[in-house]
């Protein structure tokens, strides 16, 4: 089985896709009176790391080595979904009136402020054990439409991880907290079962490497999974806990300037 390229007229589309996202961002965008250079430019950049890829260049990457998938993948993961929560799409499109707040829109977003640091974790590990300890990487690699799929499910279990994790409500810090730990936990424990398995696990790369190519190469995949993963999430982790003390902190100082404010008017 060979990796399924893509064809001109996809790579065509894709880049037509990626125009109009920016373009409509920015339409919104330039309604909103609060507008922000540095939501817009997260947007455009993120939508071009999604394009960049799925470009010729990178399908070839992961069409020769495990470890070229996995830095397509990580592309999506920790460049383009990141950038993506931070453009905040649904504010923008909240602030420039194009869509309405509802009763029922503010109890899903409670909602998911309340289960993210849980929900979001689970989701997004699932997704990778699922696509890497199955078959699914493999038939992704001769299946377009999976391949899609894979992706899809990697861009999204990434923003809704990035979007927990970048929330800044005071109530769900010490979850934040813990969901870095529990995904720092899960991708280590993948890049272990990676690192330490004896045969390739993708039958399309041992065919093109040979069993010791392809588990070399899964080895080294793996650990940039695990350094980029650790690199990532752990100054997250120290900027969370950071945020988490310096709310407390001013909570505490805005407390006690109004004891101090009761008493003066008191005495």
């Amino acid at each position: 089985m060979t990796v399924l390229a893509h064809s001109d007229y996809d790579h065509v589309t894709f880049v037509a896709i990626a125009v109009v996202l920016v373009a409509g961002f920015g339409a919104v965008w330039w309604r909103d009176t609060a507008r922000s250079l540095v939501r817009f430019g997260c947007w455009t950049i993120a939508v071009v790391l999604v394009l960049l890829a799925s470009s010729p260049r990178f399908e070839e990457v992961a069409e020769r080595s495990f470890t070229g998938h996995m830095v397509q993948h990580l592309l999506v993961i920790i460049g383009a979904a990141p950038l993506f929560v931070v453009a905040r799409p649904v504010h923008t499109l909240l602030a420039a009136g194009v869509i309405r707040t509802t009763p029922l829109g503010r109890r899903v977003g409670a909602a998911w402020h309340r289960s993210a640091p849980l929900v979001a974790p689970v989701l997004f590990l699932g997704v990778l054990f699922a696509t890497h300890l199955t078959a699914i990487y493999d038939d992704a690699l001769g299946n377009r439409w999976l391949h899609e799929a894979e992706h899809a499910g990697y861009l999204l279990g990434s923003v809704a991880v990035w979007s927990a994790i970048l929330a800044t409500r005071k109530a769900n810090a010490p979850a934040r907290i813990a969901a870095v730990f529990g995904i720092i936990a899960g991708s280590a424990l993948l890049a272990v079962i990676l690192m330490t398995a004896k045969d390739p696990l993708v039958p399309t790369y041992a065919a093109r490497l040979g069993d010791g190519g392809a588990v070399d190469d899964q080895r080294a995949a793996a650990a940039l999974m695990w350094v980029s993963g650790m690199a990532t999430t752990l100054p997250l982790m120290v900027a969370s806990v950071w945020r988490w003390a310096a709310t407390e902190d001013r909570i505490a100082r805005r407390h006690e300037a109004l004891l101090d404010g009761t008493l003066d008017s008191g005495g």
